[in-house]
């Protein structure tokens, strides 16, 4: 039997996790699979008494459930999450079954990150952040870009268009 993983592998197991998360293009699945690893390293490798606590990423709870790798990809718990709670299985093997779990599981993820790449939709505007600049005074509205009042441009200059009859700056007379 090999020993269990070491604090160095289990950080780089996080941080390959958090990469991964991280490489989605769709917000929505980056910020899920984000929360869910962070979720799941918190509540498999904390002690008891702080993986209970809220978490400062989750919000719709007051308690971090205990999560496993397979529970990225559905959140119906499975065998290990249940074995682990007995007191039958050292913490050396449970941290072993855990992270090899893990390892197969960021394998899935990569997969899925890279299709998530390969047909990613156009940005959310959540994802465009523009800079609001406020302008005019008395109840004018925020605009982006300058002081909020148009920018006069060779297409929109105002006036009349010039004419091209050749009678530069005379008059009818």
């Amino acid at each position: 039997m090999s020993a269990a993983p070491t604090r160095q592998q289990f950080l780089r197991l996080y941080r390959d996790y958090l990469n991964t998360a991280q490489s989605f293009s769709s917000y929505n699945f980056r910020t899920y699979f984000l929360r869910r690893s962070r979720d799941m390293f918190r509540s498999n490798l904390l002690p008891a008494s702080e993986a209970t606590l809220s978490s400062p990423i989750s919000k719709a709870s007051g308690r971090t459930t205990l999560a496993s790798p397979s529970t990225l990809a559905s959140p119906i718990p499975n065998a290990l999450s249940s074995s682990t709670s007995s007191s039958g299985i050292s913490d050396e093997e449970r941290l072993k079954t855990f992270y090899e779990t893990a390892k197969k599981d960021l394998s899935v993820l990569r997969r899925a990150a890279l299709t998530n790449r390969m047909y990613e939709g156009e940005r959310l505007v959540i994802e465009k952040p523009q800079l609001i600049v406020g302008g005019g005074g008395a109840g004018a509205e925020a605009a982006t870009g300058g002081s909020g009042q148009p920018v006069a441009t060779p297409q929109s200059s105002g006036g009349a268009p010039p004419s091209n009859d050749g009678s530069e700056g005379s008059g009818r007379q």
